[in-house]
């Protein structure tokens, strides 16, 4: 298992988007899920300083969003379109957001996995070529909470009622689900900063308890990248030999 690990956050967001960047430039269209949170922002700032992404053959998506209006403050349809779709002037028919206007998050859920059912290419679960995940202090990524009955949807969106959201803010959400994350050709994990110290820890050590710590479903392979800063790391270094900062943890 390997991961990689940067002196500070803002050097982790610009790694992912660096990983991003070199991987879409390889793909023909591409479509990517976005993610939003603090990690999510930092990432999406990076990517769209960059030159090097094929910006016109890749369709936008979102790996989760909370059910809110898309101009409200706690959107992530928002929080995209101002730090990374309107910045870099993208085309309104590449992007596709949840269908938020239908209010109810099982509504919005059943209509969103139709449309990614229809959109992207069939496998187990529809096919991104990649996928941004936050992890959460809780040890959540999309919108996948501990316990959460969308840990166990086969249905590639299901919704996360209020009361199973264990972070802020507490309001019902969307999510794709570990199907859709199994099935992606490329997921770009981010996790910054102290306070995801020891969920990081939990989610990498053995042994695996998804239903606890849902960032499990998505420990490092091949096909899936932890990019992490050195604080969110501290744990994982008492333990670990340490490789030069900015190369591989082993």
């Amino acid at each position: 298992m390997t991961l990689e690990v940067y002196p500070t956050d803002a050097e982790a967001f610009e790694a992912a988007a660096g990983l991003a960047a070199e991987h879409l430039a390889r793909a023909g269209e591409a479509s990517v899920a976005l993610s939003g949170g603090r990690s999510g922002r930092g990432v999406m700032l990076a990517l769209a300083e960059r030159s090097d992404v094929p910006w016109e053959r890749i369709d936008w998506y979102w790996a989760d969003e909370r059910v809110v209006p898309p101009d409200d403050p706690r959107s992530n349809v928002r929080l995209a379109r101002d730090s990374l779709l309107v910045p870099r002037g993208i085309a309104a028919a590449r992007i596709h957001p949840p269908p938020l206007e239908l209010g109810d998050a099982a509504a919005i859920a059943a209509a969103y996995a139709a449309a990614l059912a229809t959109r992207l290419p069939a496998g187990p679960a529809p096919v991104f070529d990649l996928v941004f995940l936050g992890v959460g202090r809780d040890g959540h990524v999309a919108s996948l909470m501990p316990g959460s009955a969308a840990l166990a949807s086969t249905e590639p969106v299901a919704p996360v009622r209020a009361e199973e959201v264990s972070t802020e803010p507490r309001v019902a959400r969307v999510t794709i689900t570990p199907p859709v994350l199994a099935a992606a050709r490329r997921v770009i994990v981010l996790a910054t900063g102290d306070e995801k110290a020891a969920v990081v820890a939990a989610a990498l050590r053995d042994p695996v308890d998804p239903g606890r710590i849902p960032a499990a479903h998505v420990r490092p392979s091949e096909r899936i990248t932890w990019v992490i800063d050195r604080a969110a790391a501290a744990e994982l270094l008492r333990d670990a030999h340490r490789a030069p900062e900015g190369q591989a943890l082993s």
